[in-house]
C-alpha cells in the first residue's frame, strides 16, 4: 500500500488514536503529511486534492500563483498576481480533467446519434486530451508549461516527503 493510499484511508478514518507499538497508525500518516507540508506545501495540497478534498484546490492554486509570479519575474516577463492565479487555475483544471468533451477523451469522433466510436480522429483534441497550448496566450505559454511541469514534479514527491517524515520512527 502506497503512502497515497494510506493517506486517503487515514483522512476518512473514524479512529485517529495513536498506537505506541506502531508508526503506521492513521494519526502517524496524517502527522507525516503535515510535516511534509512544511517542506513541500504544493505537493501535499495536491495530495489532499487528489484524495478528494476539493477545498485544497484553492490552496494549490494560491501556491502555484505565488510560484508563477516569481518565475515570470525571473523569465523577464512579469505578470500580476491575478493573472498568475488565472493561469494556475487553468493549468490545475487541465491537469485534473483534461479530457476532451467532444470525443469523451477517446481521441476519435463518435458516430452521430450513437455512443459508438468512429475511425475518424477528433479535430478538437490531441489523443483525447484538450490541447494545452491553445488555452493560454502565447506570451504566457512558457509560464503555463513550466507550471504544468511543476505540478508533475510536486505530485511525484508528495508521498516521498511524507515517508521521509515517518522514516525516523520506522523500524525495518
Amino acid at each position: 500500500m502506497t503512502i497515497i493510499d494510506r493517506y486517503s484511508s487515514a483522512i476518512r478514518s473514524s479512529n485517529l488514536g495513536s498506537k505506541p507499538e506502531t508508526t503506521q497508525s492513521d494519526s502517524d500518516v496524517l502527522g507525516a503529511a503535515g510535516l511534509a507540508a512544511k517542506r513541500s506545501p504544493l505537493a501535499i495540497a495536491l495530495l489532499r486534492l487528489f484524495c478528494g478534498d476539493n477545498h485544497a484546490s484553492q490552496s494549490a492554486v494560491g501556491i502555484m500563483a505565488d510560484k508563477a509570479v516569481g518565475k515570470a519575474y525571473r523569465m523577464g516577463n512579469e505578470c500580476s498576481r491575478v493573472e498568475a492565479w488565472d493561469i494556475s487555475a487553468a493549468v490545475l483544471a487541465w491537469h485534473r480533467d483534461g479530457a476532451c468533451k467532444v470525443c469523451g477523451g477517446h481521441g476519435v469522433k463518435l458516430i452521430p446519434g450513437t455512443t459508438t466510436l468512429s475511425g475518424d480522429k477528433c479535430n478538437s483534441c490531441s489523443n483525447g486530451k484538450i490541447k494545452f497550448d491553445a488555452q493560454f496566450p502565447m506570451v504566457r505559454l512558457d509560464l503555463a508549461r513550466w507550471l504544468a511541469a511543476e505540478l508533475d514534479r510536486e505530485q511525484a514527491i508528495a508521498g516521498a516527503d511524507a515517508m521521509r517524515a515517518l522514516a525516523p520512527k520506522l523500524t525495518l
